[in-house]
């Protein structure tokens, strides 16, 4: 790097956003970032960790004293980084140093580390507001380590942000609490200091550990990073029992479901997390440790103890699904939650009827915060005792859901919803709020008090049968960037959108009908509409890709929404009671039937629709983001008016709009500079896209179910921008893709009708080929000159065995038949991708040939398949380290398994997990030593 190119990064993480408006001071201080720069011997770590420290440093002296820094070498910047970590507060010093627990490269989560660091008691209480909560205060700590560059944010796909720490600075930390923490990650290890009070575990068992961890008599932190695979009892027994001072326990092991009842006796005890674990079931001893605040278990947990409610201090009580990441669910319900009054979160309430589950078990629980769903209002006698829960008191409170979770037979006129939601009164600094299954056509007074809500943000209406109309208050959306409005059928129109709109969702509101004036002269658009042999002729052909199962699903949401529709017009009811009927019978000649009796139906609400005295527009704010319509009306001439001025629009969804028959033109689409994702689905008389090739940052378009749209070969069809299409039952011309996609890299197309022959090779960017459900398809001309990395062909039939045999798959490759392996095998050249999965295979039994093709397979994936039994010759996949089994309900056991297995899941397969249970199961002795185990529910 250049010594002005240092510079300039010196200065970038020294005065970006730092405001000195002193220009004198400003220019004293960049001589000195001169001088700095100088002595940090190039080093951009030392650059970005020093200029972090000045940053906002009004003080010369400060800057004068960092030119006491001298570094040489490149690879030596500690000077730099031990200079700028003792520049911070000894509280956030105490927190760097405790990040040296888990191993280089880990990926730091925030709420977790807040959560450690405030059990360990390494936050101290804000000393000017001492209201103010400990996460708040652990948040600004890791705040202010993020911007001095101790810890750098990190992203992955799908992946909420997390934190990494350089090796560097992990080095130091290490170096500077060796006395305190200490890391146990290799088996050689026989002597751990004694004096250590943070340990983290990464070796496979602490038997051997056992006796040097039993002498740490002042160990407070247990925290297993990997899975163990040691019996939990002897863990307890053997080790943690010895443990009496420990504040923080994170366990990590498959192969016990009980927690022991041991557990009771670490009385100190205030953060436990048995999220990785496969505990179900929790032992009555836990509610003996007063002193818990943070208790994290996973879903497979039903049912907690009867006494948990006597944890008094439990400030976090959650439970979580293990999948890609971690998602939160609901816990099982806790008879008294109420007494638990530090709680700050609870996911969900059930207001049930017997005592210790009633509405008032809320009131006092006045710190509860984030996200709270109170369902089964049915249960809530009246407004008093809606009244009782004290929601308004609840100020830490980000969102609300109300929920009546069934119809309890009341009629439309009468008041006792309306009264208990009136009791309901939420806090006013509530940010979003959704109500679900609400009757009355009545809203609360404080929906329509002018300011009572200072910063609504989100507002969402589920189910609401009776309601004609959004309240009238435009104070309440003032602040309001999302509405989400979903089978709200009574809902007439829509007053003014508010202006801060960035989000907008209407599903399932029949009576909404969005149509121009313009349209309602022109009687011949109706007619255009309705080419009901053309229509037919399609649907008929993709109902013989699936047997109709996914038009018959479509039809009866249909059904519901037209039945809405026309009982609230007072129209004519036959043909939908004819509809009702054919749908009600199983046989595969009444396809026509249903085509014909929907078409009938959709004739009426067309009708119903161009029938109207006076236009509907949809208007919607210029700073929308993303539109979702779903299972209402709008025309093509209102879908033009709506998206003409959307410039910051970037998500467009459009569903089971049967009124639309083209996209807006290329005058409209041209201005949707930001539009980066489309879909549309089920619009069955969709037939031309419009204008769509103008939507030039357009990346990825889904299009589902749209059997009447035009898929002839057009060079202006698409945008050229174009990175990832779908195309699921539709009917695809031979030389569609012979169009320029010059940047598509992914394409996926499932149940669609094709010509025998797709000419692909002009794809050259193609990097991820998906074809399923494609009964006509035979080859597909150039495939030999792509290069692609991922393959899934799933009931291709007639896809030849030269076309397969052309296949080269670097990455992975998922088959559905065992006869398209033997084509690949049988390739001069081909070998198999790190990854391989079977899915939907149909075969009682598979085998896998002895091939060294087979040799570089690490991840083997079983997907609702039908066979009785693993593969047989698993063990020819000499380097599998991960097998998956995802719905194979036949399978009941496990053979012997390869040896360098370590990773085993198994996904809604009942029989093969009871066969694999912990520790009587018959296959437990062919998997108790695989490290990483999964039991997932579906």
């Amino acid at each position: 790097m250049e010594d002005t190119q240092f510079l300039a990064l010196f200065k970038y993480y020294a005065f970006t956003g730092a405001e000195i408006g002193d220009p004198s001071l400003l220019g004293r201080l960049e001589e000195i970032a001169e001088k700095i720069a100088k002595n940090l011997g190039q080093s951009p770590l030392a650059a970005k960790v020093v200029g972090s420290q000045l940053k906002g440093e009004m003080n010369i002296s400060a800057w004068k004293h960092a030119l006491t820094l001298k570094i040489d070498n490149l690879t030596e910047p500690r000077t730099a980084l031990l200079w700028s970590y003792q520049r911070l507060d000894p509280r956030l010093q105490r927190c760097f140093l405790y990040c040296s627990l888990f191993p280089k490269g880990h990926k730091y989560n925030i709420d977790e580390l807040v959560h450690l660091l405030i059990a360990e008691g390494l936050v101290d209480p804000d000393p000017w507001n001492h209201n103010r909560r400990m996460v708040d205060v652990g948040n600004d700590y890791l705040n202010e380590m993020v911007s001095g560059s101790f810890l750098h944010p990190f992203s992955e796909r799908f992946m909420d942000t997390r934190y990494i720490m350089h090796d560097l600075l992990h080095d130091l930390a290490e170096s500077l609490s060796k006395e305190d923490i200490f890391r146990l990650e290799d088996d050689k290890v026989t002597e751990i200091p004694c004096a250590v009070r943070h340990l983290s575990v990464r070796v496979e068992s602490m038997k051997q550990h056992k006796h040097s961890i039993c002498k740490l008599h002042n160990l407070r932190t247990v925290i297993c990073i990997d899975p163990l695979t040691d019996d939990v009892i002897d863990i307890f027994h053997h080790v943690l029992k010895n443990l009496k001072k420990l504040r923080v326990l994170y366990l990590c092991f498959y192969n016990s479901s009980k927690l022991p009842e041991s557990v009771g006796e670490l009385k100190h005890l205030r953060y436990l997390n048995l999220i990785r674990t496969s505990i179900a079931e929790l032992p009555g001893s836990l509610c003996a440790l007063y002193h818990l605040e943070l208790l994290q278990i996973s879903d497979k947990v039903k049912s907690l103890p009867a006494k948990l409610c006597n944890l008094s201090k439990l400030q976090h009580l959650e439970g979580y699904r293990e999948s890609y990441k971690l998602f939160e669910a609901a816990l099982p319900q806790i008879p008294y939650i109420g007494k638990i009054t530090l709680l700050q979160h609870v996911k969900q309430f059930c207001v049930q009827k017997q005592k210790g589950c009633k509405l008032r078990q809320l009131r006092d629980m006045k710190e509860l915060g984030g996200s709270l769903s109170v369902r089964n209002l049915e249960n809530v006698t009246g407004k008093d005792e809606a009244l009782e829960s004290k929601l308004y008191q609840k100020s830490h409170l980000g969102s609300l859901c109300l929920v009546w979770s069934c119809n309890d037979g009341m009629n439309a006129e009468d008041l006792s919803q309306f009264k208990i939601l009136e009791g309901l009164r939420p806090p006013p600094q509530l940010k979003g709020l959704k109500i679900k299954g609400y009757k009355s056509s009545m809203y609360p007074s404080w929906l329509l008090e002018g300011s009572y809500f200072e910063n609504l943000e989100s507002f969402k209406l589920v189910n609401c049968s009776e309601l004609e109309s959004l309240p009238l208050n435009t104070k309440l959306f003032r602040h309001c960037s999302e509405l989400l409005l979903r089978n709200v059928p009574t809902l007439k129109k829509l007053s003014c959108l508010p202006a801060a709109l960035t989000h907008l969702s209407i599903c399932s509101c029949p009576m909404l009908m969005f149509i121009t004036n313009d349209e309602l002269e022109q009687h011949d658009q109706r007619e255009n509409i309705m080419r009901t042999d053309y229509l037919a002729s399609q649907l008929a052909s993709i109902w013989e890709v699936d047997s109709g199962k996914e038009i018959r699903q479509v039809i009866s949401s249909e059904h519901s929404s037209m039945k809405h529709l026309i009982t609230l017009m007072g129209a004519d009811m036959s043909h939908l009671q004819t509809l009702e009927s054919v749908l009600q019978i199983d046989e595969v000649f009444v396809k026509e039937d249903i085509i014909n009796a929907w078409i009938c139906c959709h004739e009426k609400r067309t009708r119903l629709v161009y029938g109207r005295s006076i236009g509907l527009p949809l208007v919607p704010p210029s700073g929308l983001c993303k539109l979702h319509l779903s299972s209402c009306s709008i025309t093509d001439g209102a879908l033009a008016v709506c998206l003409s001025g959307l410039t910051s629009l970037r998500d467009l969804s459009l569903l089971e709009i049967m009124t639309l028959t083209a996209l807006p033109s290329q005058d409209v689409l041209q201005h949707l500079t930001k539009l980066d994702f489309l879909f549309i689905k089920s619009c069955w008389c969709l037939r031309s896209l419009g204008g769509l090739g103008a939507a030039t940052s357009l990346s990825e378009v889904r299009l589902i179910s749209c059997p009447s749209l035009d898929f002839a070969s057009k060079t202006d069809l698409m945008p050229l921008s174009l990175e990832k299409l779908c195309i699921y039952e539709c009917v695809v011309a031979a030389n569609f893709f012979s169009s320029d996609f010059p940047h598509l890299m992914y394409l996926s197309m499932f149940g669609c009708r094709s010509s025998a022959s797709l000419s692909i090779g002009h794809l050259t960017s193609l990097e991820s080929l998906s074809l399923g459900g494609i009964p006509d398809l035979c080859f597909l001309e150039g495939l030999s000159s792509l290069q692609l990395h991922h393959v899934h062909l799933i009931d291709v039939p007639k896809l030849t065995a030269e076309c397969i045999a052309q296949f080269r798959v670097p990455h992975s490759l998922t088959v559905s038949s065992p006869v398209m392996l033997s084509h690949m095998l049988s390739s001069e050249g081909f070998t198999f991708p790190p990854f391989l999965s079977l899915e939907r295979c149909k075969d009682a039994s598979v085998s896998f040939e002895e091939s060294s093709k087979f040799v570089s397979v690490v991840w083997l994936r079983l997907w609702s398949c039908e066979m009785s039994s693993l593969p047989g010759n698993l063990k020819c996949l000499s380097s599998l380290t991960k097998l998956e089994i995802r719905i194979c309900p036949n399978i009941s056991s496990l053979p012997d398994l390869p040896s360098p297995l370590q990773h085993f899941g198994i996904w809604g397969c009942e029989t093969l997990k009871e066969s694999c249970r912990a520790p009587d199961g018959a296959s437990w002795p062919k998997m108790a030593h695989i490290r990483w185990k999964e039991f997932m529910e579906l």
